[in-house]
């Protein structure tokens, strides 16, 4: 039988308990800086300054889960505890006890110890800060407390929910901690690929569902992500993956990734194998300040670089998401050359300002995203982009539509276009650069 203890105590109470707090192998490392901290004692203060008869000051709960080694691991709370063992260890050199291994927590605890050591901060007592911990003996059982407590609240992100909830499934322990390690080396853009993959396989014109617009609030993308990634994903342990194949008599060649963008998922690996083959592909595709062909220029300059198309680039990005889905790296440069003209076509003929409703009615109305998944080769869609007709240039004394189309000429080094001729000019371009670097990327 499961057994769940719930106990109120102070944090001095819970460091003489005869158990070792220890951080699981594959938690998110410790995070907080200076400004994290400084929020916490300033809480901390303003509650020892009141002058009524005041409780302890509550620093929230802390979820544990007792393992077979009668360890305490911190399932929850090990940002606010680490932060205060620090404090502790800096102002009485009491050392909570708590031992860390990721490199990224060690180098956060060395940097705040430094600057805590010649800064001065709100000196507290353990005995006058009380916790709730929840202690239970069940792995699952803590992460459901945890998942809880987070989807609610604040503190972490939709993917940082997802990673607890697919690690735990993990049962070997050498896996778990190796994919723990690949997720934190990704880390920096993991929920930027999230979204991406949730749109790419919510605008399904067979099983529409909804999708947080730019407004959505942390909250709202991580009842999102938790439902569509955690919720509705199978619990087998088959790390099962799904790709276009082109065969030939007696012989097949896989055209994609082993993972598709809109397969069904299963819990642990496959899910996190999943993202990660993806964040790649974002990675790759997306990540250019540093790069210096054709390819990362133009992300740099006409892409990266926001004049008023920031709703644009959310929709472009999620079509080349989905190219590289079918077909990989080959042929993108081109790709990316044609779906620009696509998407961003619609900051010259539409109205001044460019709303995210107006590129999502684009979306659906020439169903873009949808060609792309179902194409059979690249030609296919190449062909399509290549003849679909862009509606007439209206620049109309427009200061920012007259600066998007004077960007373009400069960039593509167009020789004195007019609206008239601006869209034939450029797809001649396109061809050129083409045949010029057809291998970048």
């Amino acid at each position: 039988m499961e057994e769940i203890i719930i106990e109120s105590l102070t944090l001095k109470e819970l460091f003489e308990k005869q158990h070792a707090l220890v951080i699981p192998e594959y938690q998110r490392p410790y995070v907080w800086t200076p400004n994290e901290i400084n929020k916490l004692l300033a809480q901390i203060k303003q509650h020892h300054n009141r002058t009524d008869e005041k409780p302890l000051f509550y620093l929230g709960s802390i979820v544990f889960y007792q393992n077979s080694k009668n360890e305490l691991e911190i399932i929850d709370g090990q940002q606010r505890l680490t932060s205060l063992q620090i404090l502790s260890l800096i102002h009485s050199k009491s050392d909570f006890g708590i031992k860390y291994n990721h490199p990224i927590s060690l180098k956060n605890i060395k940097d705040n110890y430094n600057y805590y050591s010649t800064n001065d901060f709100e000196v507290f007592e353990l005995d006058n800060i009380n916790v709730t911990i929840v202690v239970v003996d069940n792995e699952d059982l803590a992460y459901s407390f945890f998942e809880t407590l987070n989807t609610g609240g604040k503190r972490l992100s939709g993917t940082d929910i997802l990673k607890a909830h697919h690690l735990r499934s993990i049962t070997k322990f050498s896996d778990r901690n190796k994919f723990a390690y690949n997720w934190e080396e990704k880390q920096k853009n993991l929920e930027a690929v999230n979204k991406l993959l949730v749109k790419a396989r919510r605008i399904n014109y067979i099983k529409p569902n909804n999708i947080p617009d730019k407004f959505a609030s942390i909250e709202n993308w991580k009842v999102v992500l938790t439902e569509e990634f955690a919720e509705n994903i199978g619990r087998e342990k088959k790390d099962v993956g799904f790709s276009l194949v082109e065969i030939e008599e007696n012989t097949h060649r896989i055209i994609s990734a082993k993972y598709s963008i809109r397969q069904p998922l299963n819990e642990g690996k496959n899910y996190i194998n999943y993202l990660m083959s993806f964040t790649n592909y974002y990675n790759e595709i997306f990540e250019t300040k540093d790069r210096k062909d054709f390819y990362s220029n133009f992300n740099n300059v006409m892409i990266d670089q926001i004049d008023g198309t920031v709703d644009l680039r959310s929709f472009y990005q999620l079509c080349l998401i989905c190219f590289a889905d079918v077909f990989g790296k080959n042929n993108l440069l081109e790709f990316s050359l044609w779906i620009f003209r696509h998407i961003f076509s619609l900051r010259l003929n539409e109205q001044s300002r460019i709303y995210e409703p107006t590129v999502r009615n684009h979306i659906d109305n020439t169903k873009i995203i949808e060609r792309i998944l179902h194409a059979y080769n690249y030609e296919e869609i190449i062909s399509y982009l290549k003849t679909y007709r862009t509606t007439e240039i209206k620049i109309n004394g427009s200061q920012v539509k007259q600066r998007f189309f004077n960007k373009c000429c400069d960039f593509f080094s167009l020789n004195n276009p007019n609206e008239e001729n601006f869209d034939e000019m450029l797809k001649i371009k396109f061809e050129e650069i083409v045949r010029k670097y057809r291998d970048e990327i």
